[in-house]
């Protein structure tokens, strides 16, 4: 509850900042939109060219990816901008106040700011992602419910994951803003590929995002068997708290080890 209240109090600071210039963030707000609406239609342009995808329909290729971009919305709220900022942070000596806080430099690096601009994004994910389930026959059991909700927290974790990991090299290679926009930048980075169903692309990238790079657990897998698609390794849907954990814990203690490699500017 302590934290809630901060991070409210937070936000409302970092927002009344921002409302300083509302037209710039009225237009940002407004450019978002029209980027992710863009990208919608280009997807209902494929489906209206082609019945299916490797055999998976419109709504279930919406309903997959929608279940993926929701959990990285959330993420990027609260992961995206400190970890595309710490190449910066410690350039500029300003990662130095992080440490002298009474709380932990990510814990405050995360309340300290609020990412709007994904607001655009997350909003057209529930409206295409509570369409799509309107589309399709899924039974909303009381098993099926605690599947995809556990599947979906899992996914946020490993987004929060990866987008911490990629953050902490800075540590050692002090600008790592095209790492973190490589691995995790919807537009243009690799996430962009967990859109569809990994089984389009050839073995190596499914080998990537599947044991390298999890994200084919955010979506691909857990959606395929909750729809009873024909998935190649089935027992791969049940992984995703384990993948969940491991990741977590592991972005954790790099991240430990990158604080303890840090050298202060004035060093």
């Amino acid at each position: 509850m302590y934290l809630l209240k901060m991070y409210r109090h937070f936000v409302i600071i970092y927002m009344k900042g921002k409302l300083a210039y509302h037209f710039s963030l009225v237009f940002e707000l407004i450019a978002n939109t029209i980027q992710i609406g863009v990208y919608f239609a280009g997807f209902m342009v494929i489906f209206h060219n082609f019945d299916n995808i490797a055999g998976w329909k419109q709504n279930e290729v919406l309903f997959m990816f929608t279940t993926s971009w929701l959990t990285y919305s959330l993420s990027c709220f609260f992961f995206w901008s400190p970890m595309k900022d710490m190449g910066q942070l410690i350039r500029s000596g300003k990662f130095d106040l992080y440490l002298t806080r009474p709380i932990g430099p990510m814990l405050y690096m995360v309340l300290q700011q609020f990412q709007y601009t994904f607001i655009p994004r997350l909003v057209l994910s529930v409206f295409f992602w509570i369409y799509s389930m309107s589309k399709l026959s899924v039974e909303w059991e009381t098993g099926t419910f605690v599947f995809y909700a556990v599947n979906m927290f899992s996914a946020f974790v490993i987004f929060s994951a990866i987008t911490v990991f990629t953050g902490t090299i800075s540590f050692w290679t002090v600008k790592s803003e095209e790492i973190v926009s490589l691995l995790t930048n919807n537009n243009y980075g690799l996430k962009n590929y967990t859109d569809y169903p990994i089984i389009i692309y050839g073995k190596g990238i499914g080998f990537l995002l599947t044991f390298v790079i999890p994200y084919a657990f955010t979506g691909y897998y857990p959606v395929g068997k909750l729809l009873g698609k024909n998935l190649a390794h089935p027992e791969f849907a049940y992984l995703s708290p384990l993948v969940a954990l491991v990741a977590g814990v592991a972005a954790y203690l790099f991240w430990r080890t990158g604080l303890r490699h840090y050298n202060s500017a004035g060093a």
